[in-house]
């Protein structure tokens, strides 16, 4: 039987992301105090340990990264399928106006309407796959907000006008995305998670990019 998360739910997990990304970051702090990261080795060409370094503090913070990092990705995906059923659930039921838009208004950042019928057998063909994401730009604090939106190995099915039928090189999207600078822009997105289509309205009004690189599928 499958659960079906309330908006009150999907809010709540996301509040919980933020705890553990905060708990992330504190971690690393110990990892920065000590000049170190998550792969490199604590011991010195004759096996013996940094003396620079506290290897006990650092052992246990990279330990706890993982696991918080492993309980976040849990929870970013359980969100995902949750933004999913209450849009779902909002579109089927009857309401006026009013009350669509207030419900919009408590989920954060961009609009993302994820319509959980149009799978991979069903949905317009992709053209493009995203390779990265850029920091601080507009796909990267949607996810940051909690709103899980593009990520690395999505799908791009739609890009302002263009789609698989028209579609010949990276230039004429990134000519679009251009000409879209102060307006908002249509995107339509294949999630590699869950294989969900979303279709996303971006506000390039205040001058924010983007913020993807993508290449042809």
């Amino acid at each position: 039987m499958i659960t079906k998360l309330s908006r009150e739910a999907v809010l709540s997990l996301m509040e919980r992301k933020q705890e553990l990304e905060a708990q992330i970051e504190q971690q690393g702090l110990i990892l920065s105090a000590n000049r170190i990261g998550m792969n490199e080795p604590l011991v010195d060409g004759e096996g013996y340990p940094l003396s620079n370094v506290d290897v006990l503090s650092v052992r246990k913070a990279r330990h706890t990264i993982i696991c918080l990092q492993n309980d976040r990705k849990k929870i970013m995906q359980q969100i995902e399928k949750g933004i999913a059923q209450v849009f779902e659930a909002e579109q089927s039921a009857p309401a006026n106006g009013q009350q669509q838009q207030h419900h919009h208004q408590n989920l954060p950042n961009e609009p993302m309407e994820v319509d959980g019928d149009r799978t991979a057998s069903s949905a317009p063909e992709p053209f493009a796959v995203v390779e990265s994401v850029v920091p601080g730009q507009l796909a990267d604090r949607m996810v940051i907000f909690g709103l899980i939106g593009i990520a690395v190995g999505d799908q791009i099915v739609q890009v302002g006008t263009v789609t698989a039928r028209n579609f010949k090189t990276m230039n004429q999207v990134q000519s679009v995305i251009a000409n879209m600078q102060g307006r908002k822009l249509h995107l339509v997105v294949r999630k590699a998670t869950s294989g969900q289509v979303a279709t996303i309205e971006l506000d390039l009004t205040s001058g924010s990019r983007l913020g993807i690189f993508m290449k042809p599928r």
